[in-house]
């Protein structure tokens, strides 16, 4: 496939509804008293009201109204899993089908695209400086709910660019890059001071002044299995793969490929293989389509898009000629433990080895922590250790959220947490400052 061509089919579709079709769909909702749909929203949406407003065409009311619970309204209309938050709990799903609002946030982030969306007038100032780790979503979520509450932000981000894994790791056809880009310039609009290509540890942070500091750094590590061939020319780390074709590179994959993994990462390799020109996909996951941890939107996308599964199969070799791969051995397998989804779980059944022909093996089986910080308690894993309800760590004055603290979920959950963290930090100051009412 000629390069400007995969260009153009890796952009986003920009799909999105007109002005008359959002009305409609807003007017199918049954606007509940107690809405189950708020309670299904880690940003705190109020999905009702915003809905209302694109019903009786308040279109920049609705988007200023998401905007003030998450900055990231088009991105997360884009790439939050709302089938299994808000639209899950919608209540219009009893009748016949959930009311789409993904696709109406998605419509209301839009509304503003042409334009800068309007900053509120923060708070009083406050003599308070605090530094925040990592500028994904979670580092986002706080350093915006700070600014806004008047406090003093530094975001120290050791990329060059804002985002984490929604620039870095989601595909160009799902999240444009340089729309989101613009997007997270609204934090910067708050006032929220970003220093972009630094490394920062939260001790440093705290012993140069700052009054708290939040980590938001994700994880970053990339897993490997370990196969025999995985050195060959053709074999692919799929965050490494993603990150290359966000930044607007199209490599060749060839025309045969084979991803392993079940989660969302695979699912957006594979996708990204087939619009990179290969002619068949195969997808080999130790999950069964019903044990898959993706979300079930993107299996079934990735399903219709001729993709072809291999479920609770393990992988076996990276064949290769010439120091290129030329293919991939596979074995059926079952649970020695039924719901234990671990590889040592896995017991192969003789009888059921295959091969595929491969020119490339994308390698999706998640990712671990990468960063650690002296005196931040963690667990096994290297993911931080907090108190749920103010996502505090170990160490006095230092809190984190995102996937470093939960070990990997939603972009909308790492968004949510950060928020939960500013408004402990916000109480601390308080307390310090004679505003609390407590000690």
């Amino acid at each position: 496939m000629p390069e400007n061509t995969k260009a153009a089919v890796l952009s986003e579709d920009g799909r999105t509804y007109a002005p008359h079709e959002a009305v409609i769909e807003a007017s199918r909702c049954l606007m509940c008293e107690d809405p189950p749909c708020n309670t299904g929203c880690p940003a705190s949406v109020d999905v009702r009201r915003f809905i209302r407003k694109i019903r009786f065409g308040n279109f920049r009311g609705a988007v200023r109204l998401i905007r003030e619970a998450n900055i990231m309204v088009g991105v997360c209309g884009r790439v939050c899993p709302q089938e299994m938050l808000c639209m899950e709990h919608c209540t219009r799903a009893q009748l016949d089908t959930p009311i789409d609002i993904a696709g109406l946030q998605r419509f209301a982030g839009d509304v503003e695209l042409a334009g800068l969306a309007p900053v509120p007038e923060p708070a009083a100032r406050r003599d308070a400086r605090v530094a925040v780790i990592g500028a994904g979503p979670a580092g986002l979520g706080a350093a915006a709910e700070l600014a806004k509450a008047g406090v003093g932000v530094t975001i120290f981000e050791k990329a060059n660019a804002p985002g984490g894994v929604l620039t870095h790791g989601i595909p160009p056809f799902r999240l444009d890059p340089s729309f989101a880009t613009d997007e997270f310039s609204y934090v910067e609009r708050l006032g929220v001071k970003t220093k972009y290509g630094v490394s920062a540890d939260p001790a440093t942070l705290l012993a140069d002044g700052f009054d708290a500091v939040f980590v938001g750094i994700g994880l970053g590590k990339p897993y490997t299995i370990g196969l025999d061939g995985e050195n060959l020319t053709g074999v692919h780390i799929a965050g490494e793969l993603l990150a290359r074709v966000a930044a607007g590179e199209t490599p060749s994959l060839g025309t045969d490929v084979v991803v392993i993994g079940g989660g969302n990462v695979a699912m957006d390799a594979a996708m990204t293989a087939l619009r990179l020109g290969a002619a068949n996909v195969h997808l080999c996951s130790l999950e069964s389509h019903e044990e898959m941890p993706a979300f079930r939107s993107e299996i079934e996308e990735v399903q219709s898009e001729g993709v072809v599964f291999h479920p609770r199969t393990m992988p076996v070799r990276i064949l290769g000629e010439n120091g290129n791969v030329s293919g991939y051995e596979g074995i059926g397998i079952r649970w020695k433990t039924p719901g234990v989804l671990v590889p040592a779980n896995a017991e192969q059944i003789p009888g059921t080895e295959f091969g595929l022909k491969a020119d490339s093996v994308i390698e999706a089986i998640g990712t671990g922590v990468l960063d650690r910080f002296d005196g931040v308690e963690t667990d096994q894993r290297g993911v931080i250790k907090v108190d749920e309800d103010t996502m505090q760590t170990s160490m006095d004055r230092v809190f984190a959220g995102g996937d470093i603290a939960n070990g990997g979920a939603t972009a909308v959950l790492a968004y949510g947490e950060g928020k939960r963290a500013a408004g402990a930090i916000i109480a601390m100051l308080d307390r310090e400052s004679g505003k609390g009412g407590g000690a």
